[in-house]
């Protein structure tokens, strides 16, 4: 079988929803030989010390994530980067060039979709490669 997928991007927002979106990027990563790259996108933020502190609490958490379900199973890559989450992610994307993206939506409709927008679904309207959702169970 031809392996389809050799780098996974994988979007955390440390909601629990995420996790089975990790969860199932870790099932295709096992299948495919692949990488994990987990990304978390800090919003822009003015004082220099406050996005340093904000870097690494992000990277010490997505440590935790790593340890609890990724450590022994996958190879994984760590990335936290700052800006507006859509165009950070599509970044990540272009610059690993990532196969694939898998992240969760919070399936919002209505008014709330309207006025908070939805991150996944510009991703998936912008990016260069093949995204994968998964709505909370």
């Amino acid at each position: 079988m031809k392996t389809l997928f050799r780098r996974i991007l994988c979007p955390i927002d440390f909601d629990r929803i995420s996790i089975p979106a990790l969860e199932l990027a870790v099932s295709m990563a096992k299948r495919d030989k692949a990488r994990i790259y987990l990304l978390y996108v800090i919003p822009k933020v003015a004082r220099a010390r406050l996005k340093a502190d904000m870097e690494q609490a992000a990277m010490e958490s997505l440590r935790g994530v790593a340890r609890k379900w990724l450590q022994g199973t996958v190879p994984y890559q760590i990335i936290v980067l700052t800006g507006a989450p859509v165009s950070g992610l599509l970044r990540a994307e272009a610059e690993l060039a990532i196969d694939l993206v898998v992240m969760a939506t919070h399936g919002r409709t209505g008014k709330k979709h309207a006025l908070l927008g939805s991150i996944t679904e510009q991703v998936v309207r912008r990016s260069t490669c093949p995204v994968l959702t998964t709505r909370p169970r």
